[in-house]
C-alpha cells in the first residue's frame, strides 16, 4: 500500500477504535510501515499487526516498544522447526524464536507491557500433536497468549487435504490435544483460544463484518480480507465442493471517503444479513459471497 492511499484511510481514524495493519502480505516489508504506525497511534487508535516474524529485527522491535504498539501477532505453523518449515518454505523457525525472545527482553528492559505478543498457531491435520508444546513456547518467549487457528481459506486441493477441521462430525468437540493445550495454558498463565474443528451454524462471521472492514493495498473496501484476495477471483473448496466467486468491493478509498462507502445502501444491505441473524432470525440467509466461506461457519 502506498502512503498516499494510507493517508486517505487515516482521515477516518477518528471514527475507528482499532487499526490492524495486515492483509495478504508481510506488513514489515512496507517501506512506510513505521510512519503508518505513528499515524495510527497519533490518532488514538489501538494498533496491531500480524507478521511471519522473519523481519522482527532489533531496530523495528525498539520502534514497536517506543511507539507502544498494542499488539503483535506472530503466525507459526508448528512448534518445531521441522513442522513449521515444512509449511512455511524458506522460514527459519529458530530465528523467529530468537527475535521474539529479543522483543521480550527489550520490553522488560524498558518496563513496558506493549506490544502484547500473541502466537497464532495454524492447525493442520498433521501438527495438532504439537499444540501443547506451542503453549509452552508462548510462555517461553513472553507471549501473552496463543490462538490456535484453522487453515480456513481453502482454494486448492492440497490445502483441502492439509486442513485440520472437518465438515462432518469426525472430530470431537475438543480433541485431546486441544484439552491438553488448554490445561497447560492454565498452569502457565497463558491465554488460550482455539477455533472449532468442525463446521457448525454460527450467527455471526468470526471476521465480524458489523464492526470491521478490510481495505486492500489498492484501496478497495470489502467486508473482510477473505472477500478481496489479491489474485483475481475467489477460488474456494467448501466441504468438498469447488466454487469460484468474484471479489467483493463496495468502493475505493481513493475515490470516495471511507464513511461514505460504509454508509452506502449496498454495503448496509450486506451487513443487514448479519444483523438479522444476531437478532435471533437464524433462518436469515448469509450474504451470497459468504455462503461458501468457512469463516461464516465458526471455524
Amino acid at each position: 500500500m502506498t502512503l498516499e492511499t494510507y493517508l486517505r484511510i487515516a482521515e477516518s481514524f477518528p471514527s475507528a477504535r482499532n487499526v490492524y495493519l495486515s492483509g495478504w502480505g508481510e506488513p514489515l516489508l512496507n517501506p512506510h510501515f513505521e510512519e503508518m504506525l505513528r499515524i495510527a497511534k497519533g490518532a488514538g487508535c489501538a494498533v496491531g499487526f500480524t507478521t511471519n516474524g522473519a523481519h522482527l529485527y532489533g531496530d523495528i522491535v525498539k520502534t514497536l516498544v517506543s511507539l507502544q504498539v498494542d499488539l503483535v501477532s506472530v503466525s507459526i505453523a508448528g512448534a518445531s522447526a521441522a513442522s513449521h518449515e515444512s509449511k512455511r518454505t524458506g522460514s527459519d523457525f529458530h530465528g523467529i524464536i530468537e527475535k521474539l525472545t529479543l522483543l521480550d527482553s527489550i520490553k522488560k528492559s524498558k518496563g513496558s507491557e506493549n506490544p502484547r505478543v500473541i502466537l497464532f498457531f495454524m492447525m493442520f491435520k498433521d501438527n495438532l500433536d504439537e499444540l501443547p508444546r506451542a503453549v509452552e513456547l508462548a510462555a517461553q518467549v513472553g507471549a501473552e497468549g496463543i490462538v490456535a487457528t484453522n487453515l480456513d481459506y481453502v482454494g486448492h486441493p492440497l490445502q483441502d487435504e492439509l486442513k485440520g477441521f472437518s465438515c462432518g462430525n469426525k472430530l470431537a468437540d475438543q480433541p485431546t490435544e486441544v484439552r491438553e493445550a488448554r490445561e497447560i495454558a492454565e498452569e502457565l498463565g497463558v491465554n488460550f483460544n482455539a477455533s472449532p474443528l468442525k463446521v457448525e451454524h454460527a450467527k455471526n462471521c468470526s471476521e465480524d463484518p458489523l464492526n470491521n472492514l478490510y481495505i486492500s493495498e489498492s484501496g478497495e473496501v470489502s467486508p473482510c480480507v477473505y472477500l478481496n484476495p489479491p489474485l483475481g477471483q475467489i477460488h474456494r473448496i467448501f466441504c468438498g465442493e469447488k466454487t469460484v466467486i468474484p471479489r467483493l468491493s463496495y468502493g475505493n478509498i481513493n475515490e470516495r471517503s471511507l464513511l461514505d462507502i460504509w454508509g452506502s445502501e449496498d454495503y448496509a444491505s450486506f451487513r443487514r444479513h448479519f444483523e438479522n441473524r444476531l437478532k435471533g432470525q437464524e433462518s436469515s440467509p448469509l450474504p451470497d459471497p459468504c455462503r461458501t466461506c468457512y469463516k461464516a461457519y465458526g471455524v
